[in-house]
């Protein structure tokens, strides 16, 4: 089935209109921690939570923090086929949109922290560090992206399982459903 031109211009300008939202969120709230938690504040939010400003080098958990610049590349690489992806399933009309747009709060997310590691490169190039300010005791300390990029990825997986199609009978001919004849031999 094609997806008329009108409709895949529009099912592209909403991800990239989804994208670009992910990523400012998450570099609003960023410029906020920033601003609110810069001179060492922490406030705590109860139940083991609070906010705390973290610059974290690594990945999830801090994982990758001596991979420098290649941890980088690396994420940079897969950010980028994620929102090539997005893009092309809202070109062609893969999927259901929910699904691709969760994809594209993912890739707004997962851009969100890369540019902190370009923006924030003060040792050479992409060495920068992302800023975190959720803390949670029992788990880890993350930002905004982080949950755009696990939670817009946990939902697209979930379209997927809630959404599958199902299988069409094999025939609807009634004349198909006689009982089989007896063998007579």
């Amino acid at each position: 089935m094609t997806v008329p031109a009108t409709h895949r211009v529009a099912r592209v300008a909403v991800v990239i209109v989804f994208i670009v939202a992910a990523f400012a969120i998450d570099q609003l709230t960023k410029a906020w921690a920033m601003s609110f938690l810069g001179d060492g504040r922490v406030v705590e939010l109860g139940l083991g939570a609070r906010l705390e400003l973290v610059f974290n080098p690594g990945i999830a958990f801090g994982l990758g923090a001596n991979l420098g610049a290649p941890l980088v590349v690396a994420l940079i690489a897969v950010a980028g086929a994620l929102v090539a992806w997005t893009i092309l399933r809202a070109v062609t009309g893969t999927g259901k949109l929910t699904g691709t747009l969760f994809l594209a709060i993912a890739a707004g997310g997962a851009i969100g922290n890369i540019w902190d590691r370009i923006s924030r490169a003060a040792d050479g190039p992409l060495s920068g560090e992302v800023v975190d300010f959720i803390a949670v005791d029992w788990f880890a300390i993350f930002n905004v992206a982080d949950i755009f990029t696990t939670c817009g990825i946990a939902a697209w997986a979930l379209t997927l399982l809630l959404h599958r199609p199902h299988p069409e009978p094999a025939t609807t001919d009634p004349a198909d459903r006689r009982e089989p004849e007896e063998n007579l031999s």
